[in-house]
């Protein structure tokens, strides 16, 4: 169901903007505010056998700091459609003004068939924030899918006519139609 996209991400200092509290940009780096984050995102993983759980996973680390983090979260829950959640609550310290902070994001695929691994709708928000994302169609730029708050999605799916014809959810025990519809036009012989 979902887009495969292979992402090789590696999202480090210079793709942040410093935080505001400690004065100048250091390298056109962010690091965030000091407290809790959520990472999340979708990992699949080519097998040649059914698996019950992928190994892949994604690596957060801090560096230049004098307690550095580095923390791996790895999926869990059901495989829905090949697809397996990572999800999982990050700390980030208080910084000194000394520090010089860098933030990394590695999605790491640890397949151990040495096929490859493909990675989607990853996201980095705050804690305490809701995060829903909209995917739109290339082309006709109808709403085809919407990622809700636990990034599950809910899929439409639309005629040639353009018109809704089901909409699926996405939840920890697969994905369920829960909207169908048919309708039909009358054509009168004249």
């Amino acid at each position: 169901m979902k887009k495969i996209i292979v992402i090789i991400i590696l999202i480090s200092n210079n793709l942040f903007c410093q935080r505001g509290e400690l004065g100048n940009s250091i390298n056109n780096s962010f690091i965030p505010e000091s407290g809790k984050y959520v990472i999340s995102g979708w990992v699949k993983e080519n097998q040649a056998q059914q698996v019950l759980n992928y190994t892949s996973f994604i690596r957060v680390t801090i560096t230049g700091v004098q307690n550095p983090v580095n923390v791996s979260f790895t999926p869990n829950g059901a495989i829905i459609d090949g697809w397996q959640r990572i999800v999982g609550v990050l700390e980030i310290p208080v910084f000194v003004a000394t520090e010089n902070p860098e933030l990394t994001i590695a999605l790491e695929c640890n397949n151990a068939s040495g096929n490859e691994c493909y990675y989607d709708d990853i996201r980095f928000y705050p804690f305490n924030g809701n995060l829903k994302s909209f995917v739109y169609d290339e082309e006709t730029q109808r709403l085809m899918a919407e990622l809700d708050e636990n990034n599950f999605a809910t899929f439409y799916e639309y005629d040639l006519e353009g018109g809704l014809v089901r909409v699926k959810k996405e939840t920890e025990r697969g994905v369920y139609t829960i909207q169908e519809t048919r309708s039909n036009s009358y054509k009168r012989n004249e």
